[in-house]
């Protein structure tokens, strides 16, 4: 099983005109107990917007576009938040997605011992994902980012929409 609930996250400040990065916004407007939450194979994971998926959005809307914009392939993604300290090989066709998930062994890795794999539906994993874009892009706006400041949020854009 795989869901992701982003919900509508709150905000804590305005717009700093220095950030210059994703990453750099996201920690500067969300507050440090917001989350998302990750459905995998019976364990919820919690997200938080301010230092998980700031360091992930990169990663994010690669991942959205290469899978979007390929029939079929094969992406492997390193993670790099320590509060999601995960590797995943992904591989897709033209209907379903594989997942492999491997933790790192960090201190506060969650043990997914046969609980490693996942298989869903394609536009099912890709809408989960665009979903929490749109959530993060919407708040990121809110604010006053636009892609003068933050080159990354066409990227974002794009990754966002709707096929």
């Amino acid at each position: 099983m795989f869901a992701l609930t982003s919900g509508v996250p709150a905000l804590v400040a305005a717009r700093d005109e220095s950030d210059t990065t994703l990453s750099d916004a996201v920690q500067t407007i969300f507050p440090l107990d917001e989350r998302a939450f990750l459905e995998w194979n019976g364990l919820t994971l919690p997200l938080n917007y301010k230092y998980d998926i700031s360091l992930m959005l990169e990663d994010i809307v690669d991942m959205v576009l290469a899978i979007r914009n390929t029939a079929a392939g094969q992406l492997q993604v390193d993670w790099p938040s320590s509060g999601f300290p995960f590797h995943w090989t992904i591989k897709w066709n033209a209907s379903e997605i594989e997942v492999h998930a491997q933790p790192r062994h960090e201190p506060g890795a969650v043990d997914l011992k046969g609980r490693e794999w996942i298989r869903v539906d394609r536009g099912s994993f890709l809408e989960a994902w665009q979903a929490l874009l749109r959530a993060v892009l919407s708040c990121l706006e809110a604010v006053g980012y636009n892609s003068l400041q933050i080159n990354a949020l066409t990227r974002m854009r794009t990754a966002a929409s709707p096929d």
